[in-house]
């Protein structure tokens, strides 16, 4: 699928026209759908606000590939990163994200152990119990 087609698709979820999309864009409606058609390039500025109009992603958008595509890793292994993208902060992504290797290894297995811990705890179950 192209990017034009992505376009068409995505604006076509949002139940949008292409003259709604223009307005918002503040762009004449053929300049929008020479981005549909292949015929015009979006520049970067536009195609984050297109992102987000659609509330897509930008690696969807550009590629078809979503950042939440995890089709190498094993069922258990996206399981576990689900988990951590639900239950952290940005905080800690901002820590993890400055860390060394070494300590990043490290964070992941102390995140797996209570992840494992979490797994086995029935709904509303303490720690401890």
């Amino acid at each position: 699928m192209t990017l034009g087609e992505r376009l068409t698709q995505a604006r076509t979820a949002k139940q949008l026209t292409t003259q709604q999309v223009a307005d918002e864009l503040g762009i004449a409606r053929s300049t929008y759908t020479g981005y549909e058609t292949e015929y015009r390039e979006p520049d970067t500025k536009t195609l984050i606000r297109l992102a987000e109009m659609y509330e897509v992603s930008l690696d969807w958008l550009l590629t078809g590939k979503s950042g939440d595509d995890l089709p190498t890793l094993p069922p258990e292994e996206r399981e576990f990163l689900t988990w951590v993208k639900n239950h952290l902060t940005g905080t800690f992504f901002y820590d993890f994200s400055k860390s060394p290797s070494t300590r990043k290894k490290e964070m992941m297995r102390g995140l797996r152990l209570i992840y494992e811990l979490e797994k086995g705890r029935k709904p509303g179950q303490k720690q401890g119990e």
